[in-house]
């Protein structure tokens, strides 16, 4: 599984320019702007000032690539009530036991 750095996503969320957070951090802003992109690694202690300055848990800047259907479904599940929630557990329950069996014909 390709892991990716969600750095750039959470800061724009935030309403964080690079070279504010660059200056945050500690870094220049062309070093973060390749952290950003992929071109640089980045270390724990880097990892760690970044989060601080985001508010997010260090594993929340690494993962691996989200399909963007994800986030709407997650959006829209967002806004049920629990019971919704339980009804929309039990139908994806369903579903993936039916797609696990598909049906002959």
């Amino acid at each position: 599984m390709e892991l990716t750095l969600k750095i750039r996503e959470i800061r724009k969320a935030k309403g964080l320019k690079i070279g504010e957070l660059a200056e945050q951090i500690g870094v220049s802003e062309p070093h973060l702007s390749e952290v950003e992109r992929g071109l640089k690694n980045v270390n724990n202690h880097l990892l760690t000032r970044i989060s601080e300055v985001l508010g997010v848990e260090p594993h929340h800047l690494i993962g691996a690539p989200v399909d963007p259907k994800w986030d709407t479904l997650k959006a829209k599940a967002s806004r049920l009530s629990d019971d919704g929630l339980d009804r929309l557990a039990r139908f994806a329950d369903d579903l993936a036991s039916s797609e696990d069996h598909p049906k002959v014909e």
